[in-house]
């Protein structure tokens, strides 16, 4: 059962580690800046629909709790990604078995993650965009402004999921597989 493992195998582990090890450098950082950035969009859209106006419409309530939605799956997807890439940089090729070969499964539950934050935001900007387009066209252009940093705040998430799924797929090597 503990085979050494071919040298194809090991080069395939060490390029998966040395992936591993960029994206959490740069995916993980990239994604928790626009996460953050996003939250604060999403404090000021609160702020502003406390203090400014009052929008009891069904667009902006739609796009605020799908928006608060997909920062909680962003923070759980960064949570999980944060775990599974440092479990995966402590391993040792030497060490690893094809038991503990299970990196791609670990790596689906970012992804189911990411892929329902995407979705969610994606709800969440259809919704802000409708709200947006139904005041433009009843031109009630002055109680846009919060309604704008909803949209982006989404837009961010959006993106930081967008960034997170690329990575796991880079990862996962199927990004540069040969046709």
């Amino acid at each position: 059962m503990n085979e050494p493992m071919s040298p194809s195998v090991r080069v395939a582990v060490e390029r998966m580690k040395s992936r591993l090890r960029l994206t959490r450098r740069f995916g993980f950082w990239f994604q928790a800046v626009l996460g953050a950035t996003a939250l604060l969009l999403w404090l000021g859209f609160l702020v502003g629909q406390n203090t400014l106006y009052r929008d009891d419409s069904t667009g902006a309530f739609i796009a605020f709790w799908f928006t608060l939605f997909t920062l909680l799956t962003l923070a759980a997807g960064l949570f999980f990604n944060w775990r599974y890439l440092l479990q995966a940089e402590r391993r040792s090729v030497s060490a690893a078995t094809p038991s503990q070969l299970d990196l791609p499964k670990q790596l689906q539950w970012v992804t189911y993650v990411s892929l329902t934050g995407a979705f969610l935001a994606l709800i969440a900007m259809e919704a802000q965009v409708g709200e947006l387009l139904v005041r433009l066209f009843t031109r009630t252009l002055s109680t846009q402004t919060a309604g704008v940093l909803l949209l982006a705040a989404n837009i961010n998430v959006t993106f930081a999921h967008f960034v997170c799924l690329a990575g796991v797929l880079w990862i996962t090597g199927a990004l540069d597989r040969e046709p």
